[in-house]
């Protein structure tokens, strides 16, 4: 129907087709069936195609010759399109109901005149019809929900991928990243609670990214490294002159750094109970004033702590306030040990690989036996033992495939234990602990420091600094 060289013997030689041919250009994005009625200009229908009495059910030139005013009379079409185009001579988009067939189709009506304006003809033609047009529209519609669900999912896969490169791939993961996503933009204090190492730090930055708070500071404060006597100014700040070496400018505190940001307090449990104290009063007034100093500052961030410790435990035996708890307590988010969600290991692996590899510029890869070790492997010290164990293997492996044959000793068990061990006498604890110590010590006589000890054995810097106090100071 759209070759025009077909349609011009249906008119007079003096018809004006320039607005049919219009319709009909490939240029026009009009989906067209092969349903079209031609009448002259008082409505006497002249023509209709065979496929207009098929599809609605018309008798073979059953209405030719009629008047399209009266079949639009008699409810043969409402509205009629072509009554419509000869009464306002302007071309008409609209849709017609076929009453006799419960059918509706958005139809195009175009007038034609001759060379002297003087219509002439009404030509309309079904496009598509509203079930299909109610098809295309759902259709649509489903489409633009994908698209919503993908976008999202590839949001979110870019702010996972951003903040702080959190891989998971367990139920349980998964069930806290929802947490987090759905609590990242309030402003509740939150707890993040979990074993050494399980990657509260990570959690506390991806928040924190998430946040409409992205782009205002990330302030880290370990707790646990801070000295008793320097804890307060290193958190509050002070005023010049206000103790014995203090700077001579003064110096802003870890808090006031925070300000419009997040301020992530690790290690919690850490805290002297005067400081504990001070940071009650911080949360209820968000105010803080430095050491000697008499004014009051106003500040905006949101709190994050941590611990590995059970604080419920703390306050019940009187080492950790009870009103602070709960005023840090109001969301808490639980990281499961690596060794509850053990399909998280291997994606973790992989990724330190990457990273490492990328560090030390090598090109390495884990062979079967070494990812069946690490799926097997118990993980004590979580995904920061995990982590170490990956640059360790970089650093160490110099065959492209790191193999178990690689694995320090205290990963194979291959180590002549020590005497302590193998000692007969004394309670299990006692064993235990003689054993750990011997690991302390070894391990502090190879690095010579807390935060190297800490990274080769997987815990943590203050974990490695109480038990080198333990143990080293029996030697």
């Amino acid at each position: 129907m759209s070759n025009s060289t077909n349609l011009t013997g249906l008119f007079d030689d003096d018809i004006n087709l320039k607005g049919l041919f219009d319709i009909l250009s490939p240029e026009n994005n009009l989906v067209l069936a092969d349903d079209m009625m031609l009448s002259d200009a008082e409505g006497i229908i002249l023509r209709v195609s065979e496929n207009y009495e098929k599809n609605f059910g018309f008798a073979h030139d059953s209405i030719v010759g009629k008047s399209a005013f009266d079949l639009e009379k008699a409810g043969v079409f409402t509205p009629c399109i072509t009554a419509e185009v000869i009464r306002q001579q302007k071309k008409i988009t609209a849709t017609q109901t076929i009453n006799h067939s419960h059918k509706n189709v958005m139809t195009v009506g175009i007038p034609l005149f001759d060379n002297d304006g003087v219509l002439k003809y009404a030509v309309c033609f079904n496009t598509v019809s509203m079930e299909q047009i109610n098809t295309i529209q759902q259709n649509y519609r489903n489409l633009q929900d994908s698209l919503r669900q993908y976008s999202q999912e590839i949001a979110e896969l870019r702010t996972r991928a951003t903040s702080t490169s959190l891989i998971f791939k367990s139920r349980s993961m998964e069930r806290l990243w929802t947490l987090m996503q759905n609590t990242a933009n309030t402003k509740a204090n939150i707890l993040i609670t979990g074993e050494t190492g399980v990657g509260k730090s990570a959690v506390a930055k991806a928040i924190h990214a998430m946040s409409s708070r992205a782009d205002g500071p990330f302030i880290e404060v370990n707790c646990a490294v801070l000295h008793e006597n320097l804890i307060e100014s290193e958190l509050f700040g002070y005023e010049k002159g206000a103790f014995t070496g203090a700077s001579a400018s003064g110096k802003i505190g870890k808090i006031e750094l925070a300000n419009h940001g997040t301020l992530f307090l690790d290690e919690i449990g850490e805290l002297p109970p005067h400081i504990q104290s001070k940071l009650l009063q911080l949360i209820q007034e968000k105010t803080i004033e430095r050491l000697s100093g008499t004014k009051k500052i106003e500040l905006d961030f949101r709190l994050i702590v941590a611990t590995n410790r059970n604080l419920e435990e703390e306050v019940q035996r009187g080492l950790f306030r009870s009103d602070l708890f709960y005023r840090l307590n109001v969301i808490r988010i639980h990281i499961p040990p690596l060794r509850q969600r053990m399909e998280d290991i291997l994606p973790l692996a992989h990724q330190f690989l990457a990273r490492f590899c990328g560090e030390y510029g090598k090109d390495l890869n884990f062979s079967p036996r070494f990812l069946a070790f690490l799926e097997q492997y118990d993980w004590p010290g979580n995904v920061r033992q995990l982590e170490n164990l990956i640059e360790r293997m970089v650093i160490t492996v110099q065959d492209p495939i790191i193999d178990v044959t690689a694995l320090p000793v205290e990963y194979t068990g291959e180590a002549v234990p020590p005497a302590a061990l193998l000692a007969q006498s004394g309670t299990l604890a006692e064993r235990m602990d003689a054993y750990e110590g011997q690991i302390i010590r070894d391990s502090y006589q190879r690095c010579g420091t807390t935060v190297a000890v800490a990274k080769e054995l997987g815990i943590s810097q203050a974990t490695a600094a109480r038990k080198i106090a333990k143990y080293v100071s029996r030697t």
